[in-house]
């Protein structure tokens, strides 16, 4: 029996639009009307939530990759990385000229391009330009909106970092890897990864959360649509691939529901009996 349904925000509860899709905000009310608890599992840090899911009634927040999770009244599970790390962090994008961004609770430290790829708008137009063509506009923005110092003169050693998000193309993964043992380096779009401490993930996280709420890792869900989301589709009681992940995504989830820009999420929802299908 599902009791907790987690969702990943971008490429999932999201559209391609960068909105939530009147049916998607109806299951998700549909569900806690039912007693499920809905949570969200998203690599964004809490400064953006609001713009982003604001209008939906949810029962608390897995952040940050799994590195911050919290109610919506309770603080439950923080994972900050060790300040050498953050050290080791800011030197090398100092050194290799990168563009990056350093995630707190309250403010994002870093590449103003970097900050402005964590809008809607940013989100939205990933999906309708080119790879080519993302890269130009971060360069663009990067000239426009320099960092005022180095990375290692920023603020950012005497309080908690969660995650720092790099602008890195697929190719480097290996070479990011081999330089930052300590750290689980992963991504959720094709343009940059997201570095957090090791053994990190949305699925420690989410047992982190229903420990919490006394509900058995076997009695979630999970909706998710790329490369961070897959060890919490392999590791919840269902994990669902979004019509939209790549194939190498959908073949790990247990079901797959139809895209973000197809109502995925309610007509899985419906599928498993959690609500009731409106027909359109």
């Amino acid at each position: 029996m599902i009791k907790a349904v987690f969702f990943d925000i971008d490429g999932t509860l999201l559209t391609s639009k960068g909105t939530l899709s009147p049916l998607t905000i109806q299951g998700i009310k549909d569900l806690r009307k039912n007693g499920i608890k809905c949570f969200i599992a998203s690599g964004r840090g809490p400064m953006s939530i609001d713009s982003l899911v604001g209008e939906l009634d949810l029962d608390g927040y897995v952040l940050f990759n799994g590195q911050l999770v919290f109610s919506h009244d309770k603080g439950i599970y923080q994972n900050p990385f060790p300040t050498d790390t953050v050290k080791d962090l800011a030197i090398y994008g100092d050194l290799e000229d990168k563009q990056m961004i350093f995630g707190g609770r309250k403010t994002f430290y870093g590449s103003e391009s970097m900050k402005i790829g964590q809008k809607k708008w940013i989100n939205a137009l990933t999906h309708v330009v080119s790879k080519s063509t993302m890269f130009k506009i971060a360069d663009k923005g990067a000239n426009l909106y320099p960092s005022a110092d180095l990375f290692i003169d920023l603020p950012i050693f005497d309080q908690p970092i969660y995650q720092v998000v790099m602008k890195s193309p697929l190719e480097e993964q290996a070479t990011l890897e081999k330089e930052f043992p300590t750290c689980t380096i992963t991504r959720s779009n094709p343009f940059s990864v997201d570095i957090i401490p090791k053994g990190g993930s949305k699925l420690k996280g989410i047992e982190k959360m229903v420990e919490y709420f006394g509900i058995e890792l076997s009695e979630t869900m999970a909706f998710g649509d790329n490369f961070n989301d897959v060890e919490m589709l392999r590791g919840v009681g269902l994990g669902i691939a979004m019509g939209n992940s790549p194939e190498q995504v959908k073949v790990l989830a247990d079901e797959v529901a139809g895209s973000n820009d197809e109502d995925g999420i309610y007509y899985m929802l419906a599928k498993q009996h959690l609500i009731g299908q409106k027909i359109k």
